[in-house]
């Protein structure tokens, strides 16, 4: 019997993807607001030309993503690994040098494009390669550090900052990422194990033979079909858009009259959601598949929203907020799944970075109008029914594209 356990080699991968998921999204954007007013202060500039640096790096990580194909080769791959993580640490490391806030967005944007390389799509790409059992755990377990890093090296990060200053804080940061990539330096040996005589956990050769044969011939049927891929396009760009949310929780409690900490405790319970849901929809999709998960999800999320909006209490509140935190796993976990599912592996390079770029210009887009609604409003209730909306054409959109490709 094959053995489908995610150990030896499989594991040592897996902690290698994880610790640059950490790094390239965790550590690069997630604890980037620590900075904002200890740099704001001694630059005497506004908060807001500060956190353009974070602006600055998600953009450029998202022109990363797109050209990481172009640049995973398997004979570039460690080259890839040691320079981008030379440029990742190393520009962190120079920003505790900066003097003035131009400086800091040229260092982001470079920092942000190699982030963008060794990101999501290069970790989703060697995740695909080398695991055929356990695929969607193993993806959702690497996605999920990214909020997981934010979440076990802010309180430190802080620290640092409060007691050494901002610029002490980077180099912490720094070193941080230099050694959270260190496995992938040290672990991976390629992108694809074929190419030097190994195999991908759970391979077998009748498995492997049947599922290229029906690969090829999916791939070649949805590379002209347009359709499919705006299907899929509009589902990241809603999933990832409702992301957006969260951060105003504490703006939608009060607004319903209720303490700020109810606020604050909703973002925390939000918060652990997203870790949490990424690994639950990676296990699901595994033993029920990638469709009947996400849907299951698209219907937790809509009725979140409906929580949120119509029982104004704090006990549901939470609830909705827990819910709500799945959101998360459809934006990064699901976008994989039916990228993958939509196009097969042989087009999943090509793709996946332009539907991963909607994802991030969505949530982008929809973190600024959801407070120029609430401006225009004085309440949440527009922008809870424009969630409602949002994700239940992210559910058609779902529904739709696994009708197209099976017909």
């Amino acid at each position: 019997m094959n053995n489908t356990r995610i150990s030896g080699r499989y594991l040592l991968i897996l902690i290698a993807m994880a610790g640059m998921i950490a790094t390239s999204v965790g550590l690069t954007t997630n604890v980037a607001g620590l900075f904002f007013t200890p740099v704001a202060d001694e630059f005497g500039v506004l908060k807001g030309q500060v956190s353009m640096t974070l602006t600055i790096c998600n953009l450029v990580f998202a022109a990363g993503g797109m050209f990481a194909p172009k640049l995973l080769k398997e004979e570039w791959l460690k080259p890839l690994l040691i320079i981008g993580t030379a440029l990742i640490a190393g520009c962190t490391a120079l920003l505790a040098l900066s003097q003035n806030i131009t400086m800091m967005y040229v260092l982001n944007a470079v920092r942000g494009f190699a982030a963008g390389v060794l990101g999501f799509v290069c970790v989703t790409m060697i995740i695909n390669n080398w695991f055929v059992a356990k695929v969607g755990l193993a993806t959702s377990i690497a996605m999920s550090c990214s909020g997981v890093a934010g979440a076990l090296f802010s309180p430190v990060i802080s620290s640092v900052i409060e007691s050494s200053g901002w610029r002490t804080g980077y180099l912490a940061v720094a070193v941080l990422m230099a050694v959270l990539n260190l496995p992938a330096i040290l672990f991976v040996p390629c992108l694809d194990p074929k190419t030097k005589g190994m195999t991908a956990l759970g391979y077998t050769e009748s498995r492997a033979d049947t599922a290229e044969a029906a690969d090829t011939k999916k791939s070649n049927a949805v590379r002209i079909s347009m359709a499919l891929f705006a299907m899929v396009v509009l589902y990241s760009f809603l999933g990832c858009g409702a992301t957006a949310l969260p951060q105003h929780f504490p703006g939608i409690a009060g607004s319903y009259g209720m303490a700020a900490s109810v606020g604050a405790l909703m973002l925390s319970v939000c918060m652990a959601a997203n870790s949490i849901g990424k690994i639950v929809l990676g296990a699901m999709a595994d033993k029920l598949g990638a469709r009947l998960s996400l849907m299951i999800y698209c219907a937790l999320t809509i009725a979140a929203v409906v929580l949120l909006w119509l029982v104004r209490i704090p006990a549901s509140m939470y609830a909705g907020a827990v819910l709500y935190g799945l959101t998360y796993s459809l934006g990064t976990v699901g976008v994989v799944m039916i990228t993958k599912d939509m196009f097969g592996l042989e087009n999943y390079g090509r793709t996946y970075p332009t539907i991963s770029l909607a994802g991030t210009i969505a949530n982008a887009l929809f973190s600024s109008l959801i407070g120029f609604l609430y401006d225009f409003s004085g309440n949440y209730t527009g922008t809870l029914l424009l969630m409602l909306g949002m994700l239940a054409v992210c559910t058609a959109a779902v529904v739709i594209a696994y009708q197209k490709k099976a017909a």
